[in-house]
C-alpha cells in the first residue's frame, strides 16, 4: 500500500531539497554561463549609455484576474554615480535621479518628492534608497559593479533555452530559477550581446504576477552633461519622506 504524506511534509521536504542544492552551488549550463558572460563584459566596459524600456507589468486583483498595466522609461546612467530614468504610463509618471550621492525620485501626478543622501556609486546608492523606500528600481541589476554577481545571486540553476528573436533581432534566450522568482534574459546574439527583453515571474505573490521588459535603442556614449543629472523641484512640488508612488518597476531578477 502507497504511503501518502500530507502536503505540508511535501513542500518542507522541497524547500530542504532547493536549500541543499543551493549550498553545492547553482546549475548552471556552460553555454548559458559564455552567453551570460559576454553580456556582462559588454555592460561593465561602458562608461556611459541610454537605453530605452518597455514593460508590461501585471497586477493580481483581489479576485484572482491579472491586469497588465504598461509603461515606458527612458534611462541615461553615467559610471559610477549618475543615473537619469523618466517613467510614464498606466500608472506612472515620474523621475528617478542619482546624482553623486544624491537621489531624488519625483512622482508628477501627486507632485510629490523625496531626496536622500545615498552612497557616491549607482550599486549602493539604489539599493540602499529601494531598500529603505520598498521600490523596485530601474535596471538595478544591469548597473551593479558586478552585474554577474547580482544577477546569479540566489539562482538555483540557469539553462540555455535556445535561439529566439526579439524586435526582429536573433538572440539568446536564457532561463533561470531561484526559490521566490523565475526569471528569463534574451540576449542579442550579433555583434554585441545587449540585453533585450527581461521576463520575471514573482512565485511569492498570489497568481505568480510576471512582470516583462524590452530593451531597445542601446547607444553607448562616452558621457553626458551635467544638467542631464539637474533637477530643480516645480514650484508647487513638496518634498515627503516616503516614496510618492509606486514608480514602474524595471524588474530585478
Amino acid at each position: 500500500m502507497r504511503k501518502r504524506f500530507p502536503a505540508v511534509i511535501l513542500a518542507a521536504l522541497a524547500l530542504l531539497l532547493a536549500a541543499g542544492q543551493a549550498l553545492a552551488g547553482p546549475a548552471v549550463d556552460p553555454k548559458a554561463e559564455a552567453v551570460l558572460r559576454a553580456m556582462v563584459a559588454n555592460l561593465q566596459g561602458l562608461n556611459a549609455f541610454s537605453v530605452t524600456e518597455a514593460s508590461l507589468v501585471d497586477r493580481v486583483f483581489p479576485n484572482g484576474q491579472k491586469v497588465a498595466f504598461f509603461h515606458k522609461t527612458t534611462i541615461k546612467a553615467e559610471r559610477p554615480d549618475k543615473l537619469r530614468a523618466e517613467a510614464a504610463g498606466d500608472d506612472v509618471s515620474g523621475l528617478w535621479l542619482v546624482n553623486g550621492p544624491n537621489l531624488t525620485l519625483y512622482d508628477a501626478r501627486t507632485k510629490a518628492y523625496v531626496a536622500l543622501d545615498v552612497p557616491p556609486r549607482l550599486e549602493q546608492a539604489l539599493g540602499q534608497a529601494l531598500a529603505k523606500l520598498r521600490l523596485v528600481g530601474p535596471m538595478v541589476d544591469f548597473l551593479a559593479d558586478d552585474p554577474y554577481k547580482s544577477i546569479m545571486d540566489g539562482v538555483l540553476e540557469a539553462v540555455y533555452v535556445g535561439q529566439s528573436e526579439v524586435g526582429g533581432k536573433p538572440c539568446h534566450h536564457l532561463a533561470f530559477r531561484q526559490l521566490t522568482r523565475d526569471f528569463e534574459l534574451w540576449i542579442d546574439a550579433g555583434k554585441t550581446p545587449w540585453p533585450l527583453r527581461l521576463a520575471v515571474t514573482d512565485k511569492t505573490l498570489h497568481g505568480d504576477p510576471r512582470t516583462l521588459v524590452e530593451y531597445a535603442d542601446w547607444k553607448p556614449v562616452s558621457g553626458f552633461s551635467a544638467k542631464t543629472f539637474a533637477w530643480t523641484p516645480p514650484k508647487d512640488a513638496t518634498r515627503v519622506a516616503t516614496a510618492p508612488h509606486k514608480p514602474a518597476p524595471a524588474a530585478k531578477p
